[in-house]
């Protein structure tokens, strides 16, 4: 080899930037309990001048990893004299990306094991560039082994889901609608815009398509101002952001501000950031929004995206839900409880969040929820409406807290979805008057959401 191919030979044998992308935004994801959508988002926002091929790479890699992580750990273990807990993390990343490539992106292994080989010296990790060949090697010529018969078993390590939300769904939706939300967990969920009262959203749609010519770019399916997009890459950088002509969210969440139906005049919203739906609220007609939140750091961001879509009257009010709120109690007629909640309704959008719930959470956090809510109770007027929601498909966090309330408080009552409106999917609107959503069923996150009004007489 001459001089002068030694640079091209030594370019050849860097690993492509999408791929040590994957492998940083991976290790904060485990390593720093990063959400991989915000530290993905980060690392792509660093490369501006990144071509959107390589932009999508990435995104795929990142997130078929996530959710594909059990299985690609069941096989890579086939080929392994350990368990993949012993591997140190950033080869145990590699490897995981190594054989997403060659069971599920058909990648050439050739390619695929040489770019996991060189991760893992970009990272200084020569000493194990061998072992990864070896392992991704085997596995490439053996491929992964037999999915099990047991059919719980089964869906959990096909669908790569912990075997105790498999089990724990099968017990009350059955095999087949199991497999089926696992199924929707596993499919890449459509970038989701609402967008806001500043555009018109047929004409943003044009705008975009016009910017992004290769991108998919459709009206929602169910909330009025919804776009959904795919292949359009960061919302950072499409044309509108700056001028606030949109704001990134899910359409199930757009549809919560739409069921909690905002009339003017104030209107509490508990456990606010980011400001999605505080800002939704305030662009419906409801006004002051008071944002409270505990975090303050949060709060700047709600602050930061009210003033980004036109100066929306959203008031940030940092304070800890579970105590004494900074409203007098009997003054609101209008309140949304945004809850914290386990999020296992966005696992396809947050896909780490599988691997990192137990069991235990739902009724933990349930108990957190009853706090806020009994705060909330409080603050609510005679005649006022209290909206709860949470992000999560789970009885403990959405059904069951109804029906503690209408117990615990015999002064609410049931109140029925707003006036006109209705969904495409019938069942999204459960026979309580509860909205109700999942991926398998509305392609969009599950979400869980029920009015209940005070009454204004004696009880």
């Amino acid at each position: 080899m001459s001089a002068e191919d030694a640079p091209k030979r030594a370019a050849l044998k860097e690993p492509t930037l999408a791929r040590r992308i994957a492998l940083e935004v991976l290790l904060r994801v485990e390593r720093d309990e990063a959400f991989a959508n915000a530290a993905l988002q980060a690392a792509l926002d660093g490369e501006p001048d990144l071509p959107a091929r390589d932009a999508a790479l990435a995104s795929e890699l990142v997130l078929g990893s996530l959710r594909r992580q059990s299985r690609l750990d069941r096989a890579l273990e086939a080929a392994l004299d350990r368990t993949m807990e012993k591997i140190e993390l950033p080869i145990r990343a590699a490897l995981r990306l190594g054989a997403l490539q060659l069971l599920f992106l058909r990648v050439p292994a050739r390619a695929a094991v040489d770019e996991s080989v060189e991760l893992v010296k970009a990272r200084g990790l020569g000493r194990a560039a061998g072992f990864v060949n070896a392992v991704l090697r085997r596995l490439a010529r053996e491929g992964e082994p037999a999915l099990p018969e047991e059919p719980v078993e089964r869906i959990a390590i096909e669908e790569s889901h912990p075997p105790w939300l498999v089990r724990r769904w099968v017990r009350r939706l059955g095999l087949e609608a199991t497999r089926a939300r696992c199924a929707a967990n596993n499919r890449p969920a459509p970038l989701s815009l609402r967008v806001s009262r500043r555009a018109d959203p047929d004409d943003l749609a044009r705008r975009l398509a016009e910017a992004r010519p290769g991108a998919s770019i459709a009206r929602g399916r169910f909330a009025p101002r919804a776009l959904a997009l795919s292949g359009a890459g960061s919302p950072a950088r499409l044309p509108g952001m700056r001028e606030g002509d949109f704001q990134p969210q899910d359409e199930a969440a757009q549809l919560v501000s739409c069921y909690a139906a905002p009339a003017p005049g104030p209107f509490l919203d508990l456990c606010a950031a980011p400001g999605g739906k505080a800002c939704h609220l305030a662009e419906l007609g409801a006004a002051p929004i008071f944002a409270v939140d505990l975090s303050p750091r949060k709060l700047i961001r709600v602050a930061d995206e009210a003033k980004r879509l036109g100066g929306l009257p959203v008031r940030p009010l940092a304070a800890d839900a579970r105590l004494p709120l900074p409203v007098p109690d009997g003054s609101m007629s209008q309140i949304l409880v945004d809850a914290p909640c386990s999020g296992l309704g966005t696992l396809r959008r947050h896909p780490e969040l599988r691997w990192r719930r137990l069991e235990a959470d739902s009724a933990r956090l349930a108990a957190l929820q009853r706090e806020i809510l009994a705060r909330a109770v409080a603050a609510l007027a005679p005649g006022g409406v209290l909206t709860y929601a949470v992000c999560s498909t789970e009885p403990e966090e959405g059904s069951a807290q109804r029906d503690w309330l209408l117990s615990t408080y015999p002064e609410l009552r049931p109140d029925p979805p707003p006036p006109g409106f209705a969904l495409p999917e019938a069942d999204a609107l459960a026979a309580s008057g509860a909205l109700e959503t999942s991926p398998e069923r509305s392609d969009t996150d599950g979400f869980y959401a029920v009015r209940l009004r005070r009454a204004v007489g004696p009880w």
